[in-house]
């Protein structure tokens, strides 16, 4: 079966090349892959955002490789526009060829919003969020890493004064992995504020969470693929329940079809995550 190759797909390629990693085109039914001539467990799904198989296919593709042992990536065209440098960063590092540093060479330090947001906007896939406490790994006052996370919040279900806290982010500087890094920042938090649990979220289009099973975190939940409307023109993603107020407000009066018609005549979009899979960290 024959699939066109297009631009992007072609300048990812070759970005690839550029930084000395080896790859290969794949073919498989309704897809375009890209394997790694030096790494069998790795592999790119490269989704257009204007001709794409549906979220459902797309989903018993990721679950044939993991049930392989690989990990399939799913990379779409709009974010490789607006994150390049942030997806080759981390291809790199999953591939294994960062500078290793050991978190027991780093100091932490607590960091301002702002200071968060650059590093984060610089090296996070998804850049920055607000979050409560932020925390910097430090070498040579340079920071190497930074994870962010949500103040307590009480979950009065489990019991009156049970507090459960967020990690919202966590990403390390381009080139480098901090071995030991979020394991160091994760004991800080919790002897710092004392929650009873931390929960976070993979994203299925990344990750398949082995880091959080390696640190002691536990499986609950696994969301399914969620519908995301992307504005062409910007190259911005929006839920359904989040789209700007003036089209969200025109949508509500119409039916499902005419709402996908309107959107597409602004030149909106319909593509997908694979959804999350959320994890929570007991604190002894």
């Amino acid at each position: 079966m024959s699939i066109k190759k297009t631009g992007w797909q072609q300048e990812l390629k070759q970005e690839l090349q550029n930084i000395g990693i080896e790859s290969e085109w794949i073919i498989s039914d309704s897809f375009l892959l890209l394997g790694f001539k030096d790494n069998q467990e790795l592999y790119l799904n490269l989704l257009s955002a204007g001709d794409h198989p549906d979220s459902a296919e797309t989903l018993a593709l990721q679950q044939q490789y993991s049930q392989t042992g690989k990990q399939l990536i799913q990379l779409w065209e709009d974010i490789w526009y607006t994150r390049s440098a942030q997806i080759l960063s981390r291809i790199n590092a999953l591939l294994g060829k960062n500078k290793r540093i050991h978190g027991r060479k780093t100091a932490i330090i607590s960091i301002t919003q702002p200071q968060a947001d650059t590093f984060l906007n610089q090296h996070h896939l998804q850049g920055s969020a607000k979050a409560r406490h932020r925390y910097a790994l430090v070498v040579e006052d340079k920071y190497v890493a930074v994870a962010t996370f949500s103040g307590k919040r009480k979950m009065t279900r489990r019991h009156a004064d049970y507090t459960s806290v967020e990690l919202i982010r966590f990403a390390t500087a381009d080139g480098f992995t901090v071995q030991g890094g979020l394991s160091k920042l994760l004991k800080h938090l919790i002897k710092t504020i004392l929650p009873n649990d931390v929960m976070t979220y993979a994203d299925l289009d990344w990750s398949y969470g082995k880091g959080y099973t390696k640190l002691g975190f536990e499986l609950v939940e696994q969301t399914p693929p969620s519908a995301i409307w992307l504005d062409q023109a910007a190259n911005t993603r929006y839920f359904p329940h989040r789209l700007p107020d003036e089209i969200s407000t025109a949508a509500a009066q119409l039916t499902e079809a005419e709402r996908i018609v309107y959107l597409n005549s602004l030149h909106y979009i319909s593509v997908f995550n694979m959804g999350n899979l959320k994890y929570i960290l007991t604190c002894k």
